[in-house]
């Protein structure tokens, strides 16, 4: 049995009409008559065939894939030279245990060939080329295998302090939200596993949340994730270039590590900026070297931390007139945090 929902947040991809017939199945347009298909009762509200080509390949192949699945395990592993040895130990020993593993095997195959045992020879290829070809099928995994000690040895040699830290920059947009008085609606743009909504501190608003990201895989950690947190949460299978909301519907918009790494960055922040309620705040973080970096640091930034990326900065130049009080804080070395507001 479908139920209507209209004048919501949610708006048709085909029409903009504001008007659903919704069951746990589909969500059916009354505008157009488009019927948009659910996965788990997660409504899909996105164009296919008008995805950018990047963000298909990334769903596709990163995060609908191998990566996505174990997205726990490989995330902290892409930043493992940046993070602390106190929480990335386990890491670095199976970093260690590979590379040993890898050399150890270059080291058997060039003496198995000196010494003309040829059957011993081949079998010690065949392993070591696979071992490589499975690191190759994602790039960064193979680059991490080179560039990890000396990026962390280039960072470990001269600490680096931010003039405002991550928790400054959160606290000083989440202080006035929380004497808002009145209940808000936060978004969070390609939210992932919903890791980053979940923990910093926008759980401590009076808040309703909705949650959009374009990778089944992802969405459904997110799903289990405020599951078990007791949050309730609108979860949208959806383009970050091609919101399916309504103008003016949400008093913050959120992205945690995505617009770098979307077709057309500058369209995203559009389309964050349309959403967003005017007098409401945009805050989102990606990658982007800090001044100080070293040629090994730059080398650790483009071949792994931002090898998916089609910029690799704050993209400040293409925002829209509507965004005012921007402010970029290099929080981290190689992040970013951007926040903003609609002017209203």
């Amino acid at each position: 049995m479908a139920t209507e929902l209209k004048s919501s947040k949610y708006r048709c991809p085909h029409c903009a009409a504001a008007d659903f017939a919704v069951t746990t199945t589909q969500w059916r347009c009354t505008g157009c008559d488009h019927t948009f298909g659910c996965a788990a009762g997660i409504p899909r509200l996105f164009v296919e065939d008008r995805l950018g080509s990047q963000d298909r390949r990334l769903r596709d192949t990163f995060y609908d894939g191998l990566f996505g699945r174990l997205y726990q395990v490989t995330m902290p592993a892409i930043v493992m030279p940046v993070r602390p040895l106190a929480i990335s130990w386990p890491y670095w020993i199976a970093y260690g245990v590979t590379l040993v593993l890898i050399l150890g095997l270059a080291a058997g195959l060039i003496t198995t060939l000196v010494a003309g045992v040829f059957v011993t020879a081949a079998l010690l290829f065949a392993a070591l080329g696979l071992i490589l070809w499975l690191l190759s099928r994602q790039s960064w995994l193979l680059h991490l295998m080179w560039v990890a000690i000396p990026a962390w040895l280039s960072l470990a040699r001269k600490p680096w302090v931010p003039s405002e830290s991550f928790t400054a920059v959160h606290e000083r947009v989440l202080a006035p939200l929380r004497d808002a008085g009145r209940r808000l609606q936060i978004l969070d743009v390609s939210t992932g596993s919903c890791n980053s909504l979940y923990r910093h501190g926008w759980m401590s608003l009076d808040a309703d949340y909705t949650a959009i990201d374009l990778s089944e895989t992802m969405l459904k950690q997110g799903s289990d994730l405020m599951s078990a947190a007791g949050v309730p949460v609108d979860l949208v299978l959806g383009d970050a270039m091609e919101l399916p909301f309504q103008d003016n519907s949400f008093d913050v918009v959120l992205s945690y590590g995505a617009v770098n790494g979307l077709t057309d960055p500058a369209r995203a922040i559009a389309e964050m900026a349309r959403v967003a309620r005017p007098g409401g705040t945009l805050l989102f973080l990606d990658e982007q070297m800090y001044d100080a970096a070293t040629p090994m640091e730059r080398a650790y930034f483009m071949k792994v931390l931002s090898s998916h990326n089609v910029i690799h900065h704050c993209p400040v130049e293409t925002f829209p007139a509507t965004l005012t009080d921007v402010r970029v804080s290099q929080v981290y070395q190689f992040y970013y945090i951007c926040t903003a507001r609609k002017a209203g």
